[in-house]
Parts: structure tokens; C-alpha cells; sequence
């Protein structure tokens, strides 16, 4: 933190600073005012509650009147602090007129204080506790710019001096109260400039972090815009080139080596069509906050896409389903589950072999909670990778089994689309043995057992 000792803030901040720690000031005044004045109104009913015999208080007539000054003074700086919050906060700040009106209520604490302590005793040098509380509020509570200090120093010094031999006689002992004066001002110099140091640092980092966030959310806008264009634009001739190929195998002429390399054609366009529709579903689940749902019954959906897995994608790889045997319903979007469920499949077949099977469990328990198992026995995670997963371009990300490559986005898609399901999604592995990816949601209606298909 930087000390401004005797110095204001340096920065393009400082106006805004300014407007910022008068209208906090502006609050404080309110406050301590209202405080301040039920305190003297409180002392008064004491007095005449418990009938206290004021003949016998040290100048009490001086007291008297300084505590009817403050009930008079007090609600009217509470009453203008008042009404220039509220043109602050109506966008129209008078901020001239809150930096005096702060000022003058710092002196007329500081000035509470000093009276006080010139009225309670006959020699203030011993006894400048009230003095000292009032130079303490007026320093801590306020936020005071250097040249309102140095107002406030001065004026406090000057008013004591010239207060002083009303109270005290005596060359020595006037000496000896005007340093002990000179030192609680000190005192208060330092904690008002120590004070509006931490306040201005604390501040000035604030604002740092609101313009890193600001320059932070437009990048990642912008980066998700471009790779939303770029992504899209790149599946038209990736589609042509596909078709191109299809057309090219048809072909009975071209020979064996060639079909080898349409193949690979092929292959290459559908790895890369895959990773588009990952960089695009990732553009999309950071722009769009919700998605459409709609009520869907889980066994029916989930026993068609293992169907289609079944039928068109799972090479030797066997997909085994266990299902309820009463109906389970729940709210989702069914394109973008489609998708977790594609990606957790194909995750579990990637890491299995030809000969293991893939097992794809619902469960639902007397609560109402939903529990969707995609189990491999495959070669599984190893725990130094668990933690990473479900990163974006996780670190985590490694070959299949046949040599499958992936960029790191699946399971990050996957866990986004769950968590804004408002469900969550869990894994258990162990090398060699499998993976259990668990997906948690909440049922609508239910009552079921287990069955299998």
C-alpha cells in the first residue's frame, strides 16, 4: 500500500475517488450526527429524570449551553447530509458543497472534543481525552483529502491557542498545553493521511479488477464470436470435401490404395466436422445463459440413442442399457443431452476394447434424484488426471485405444451442458479396470424398478 503522507492520489482515478469517498463521507456524516445528537438529548433527560444537582458540576452553565449548540446543530447536519445523498444518487452531486459541508462537521467534532475537555478540567494537559476521542473520530471515520487535513490541523491548532488562557494561567502551563496540543494534532494528521491511503488503495484496486473483468468479458465475447464464425464457416467445405468423397468411393474404377485414402479423406473430414461442432457448442454454452426444455421420458430417450450407437457407431464395442420399468420424466433439452450422452458414449468406447461392453444405467431413488451410468471396463483414468477432465483443452485429454485423437472438449461441454440442467456430473476410475461417468438430476415423476434391454 502506498502511504499518502503528503501527497494526493497520483491517478486518472482521482476525481472519480473524490466523488466516490465525499459521498461515503456524506453517509458518515448522517450517522454520527444522529448518533451524536441523541446522545446530548439523552444526557439532558438524565439530568432531568433523575433531578442531578447541576450546582455541583463544574461549569455547568458551560456545558449547558454546549449541549443545547449541538441538539441545535447536530440535526442539521444530519437534515443536509440528507438531501445531498440524495441528489448524489440522483446522478446531480453538489460536490463543493458535500467536501464543506463534511469539513465543517470534522471541525465541529473535533471542536466537541476540545470544548469538552477545556470544561471538564482545570488543567487540559493532564486530562485531553475528549479532545483526543473527537481528533480520533474525525480521523478514522472520514475520508479526508490533504488539504482538508491541513485546514482542519490548523484550525483546531488555532482555536486551542486562542482558547487556552481563558481556562489556564500560568506562562509554563500554556507552553507545556499548546505541545501537548501540537501532538495530538500529530496524531491526528497521521491517521487521517493513513486512513484516506488504505481507503484510496483499496479503491484504486477495485476499479483495476472491474476494468480486468470488463477487458475480460469482452475478449472471451469476442473469442467466442470469432470462433463461432470461424467454426461455422469451415464445416461448408469440409462438407463438400466429404460428399466429393462419398462420390469418389462409389467410383468402382478407382482402385484398392485410392479407396484407401478416400477413406482416410472420409475419416479426416468427419474428425474434423467433430471438432468444429465442439469449438461451436463451446462458443454457445458461454453465450447463452438458458436453453429451451421440455419434459421427456428418459427410458425412451436414452434407450434410442444407445440404439443408434448400437446400429451406427460402435464398431465391435457392445452397449448394453438398463432401464426402469416404469416411466421417468424429467425437464431437459433434448439436442443438447443428446450431445452429453454422445460424448460420454463415445469417451467409453474410445478407452474400451473391441471385446469389453459399454453399460449405460438409469436410476432414480425414492427422493426423486436421477442417476444416469455410463460405465466402460476399459483402461481407464489414472488419478493424477481425474482433477483435470473436465477442463477446457484439459491436459488431461489422451489417445484412444485405436489410436483416436482429442482435443480436450468434450467433457467440458459435457459437464456445461449438465450444470445447466441444474444437475452435476461426477466420474470413478481405475486403471485397468474402467470408468463410471454419473450424471445427477432431478425426476418430475417416477416410480420404478430396473430393468434391463
Amino acid at each position: 500500500m502506498r502511504v499518502h503522507f503528503f501527497t494526493r492520489i497520483n491517478s486518472v482515478y482521482r476525481a472519480v475517488f473524490r466523488s466516490y469517498s465525499t459521498l461515503q463521507n456524506l453517509k458518515t456524516v448522517k450517522i454520527i450526527s444522529l448518533i451524536y445528537f441523541l446522545l446530548n438529548i439523552s444526557l439532558r433527560l438524565i439530568v432531568t429524570a433523575y433531578d442531578v444537582p447541576t450546582q455541583s458540576i463544574k461549569h455547568y452553565d458551560e456545558f449547558n449551553n454546549a449541549n443545547i449548540f449541538s441538539s441545535i446543530v447536530t440535526p442539521v447536519f444530519c437534515i443536509l447530509s440528507i438531501v445531498l445523498i440524495t441528489q448524489c444518487e440522483r446522478g446531480k452531486p453538489k460536490l463543493l458543497l458535500s467536501q464543506l459541508l463534511v469539513l465543517l462537521f470534522g471541525l465541529f467534532i473535533i471542536f466537541s472534543g476540545m470544548r469538552a475537555t477545556f470544561f471538564a478540567m482545570h488543567n487540559p494537559r493532564n486530562t485531553m481525552l475528549m479532545y483526543l476521542v473527537g481528533i480520533v473520530v474525525a480521523g478514522v471515520f472520514f475520508t479526508f483529502e490533504f488539504f482538508e487535513t491541513i485546514i482542519l490541523v490548523a484550525a483546531a491548532g488555532v482555536c486551542f491557542y486562542y482558547m487556552l488562557p481563558y481556562y489556564q494561567e500560568g506562562t509554563s502551563e500554556i507552553i507545556m498545553n499548546n505541545l501537548a496540543s501540537v501532538v495530538i494534532l500529530t496524531v491526528f494528521y497521521c491517521i487521517s493521511r493513513f486512513s484516506f491511503s488504505y481507503r484510496a488503495d483499496n479503491y484504486l484496486k477495485l476499479k483495476a479488477i472491474e476494468e480486468k473483468n470488463v477487458e475480460i468479458e469482452t475478449a472471451s465475447r469476442l473469442k467466442n464470436e470469432i470462433l463461432g464464425i470461424v467454426a461455422h464457416d469451415l464445416r461448408n467445405p469440409l462438407t463438400a470435401i466429404r460428399v466429393l468423397a462419398s462420390i469418389m468411393e462409389d467410383d468402382r474404377t478407382i482402385n484398392e490404395d485410392n479407396q484407401e485414402n478416400v477413406q482416410m479423406i472420409k475419416m479426416s473430414c468427419d474428425k474434423a466436422t467433430s471438432i468444429i461442432n465442439d469449438l461451436i457448442e463451446t462458443a454457445h454454452n458461454d453465450k447463452d445463459n438458458v436453453f429451451d426444455i421440455e419434459e421427456v421420458e428418459l427410458n425412451q430417450y436414452l434407450l434410442k440413442i444407445v440404439d443408434e450407437w448400437a446400429k451406427n457407431k460402435t464398431g465391435h464395442t457392445n452397449i448394453l442399457y438398463y432401464g426402469t420399468n416404469k416411466p421417468i420424466y424429467t425437464h431437459i433439452n433434448a439436442e443438447k443431452m443428446e450431445r452429453v450422452m454422445d460424448n460420454l458414449i463415445s469417451n467409453a468406447v474410445k478407452f474400451s476394447g473391441d471385446s469389453d461392453h459399454v453399460e449405460v444405467r438409469l436410476r432414480v431413488d425414492d427422493a426423486g434424484q436421477i442417476f444416469i451410468d455410463i460405465k466402460d471396463f476399459g483402461m481407464g483414468i489414472p488419478d493424477s488426471l481425474l482433477p483435470y477432465i473436465f477442463d477446457r483443452f484439459s491436459r488431461a485429454s489422451r489417445r484412444g485405444l485405436r489410436g483416436e485423437e482429442s482435443v480436450g472438449l468434450g467433457l467440458s461441454i459435457v459437464k456445461q451442458i449438465v450444470e445447466k440442467h441444474g444437475g452435476s456430473i461426477e466420474v470413478v476410475s481405475t486403471e485397468k479396470k474402467g470408468t463410471t461417468f454419473t450424471i445427477h438430476m432431478t425426476a418430475v415423476r417416477h416410480n420404478s424398478t430396473e430393468t434391463k434391454s
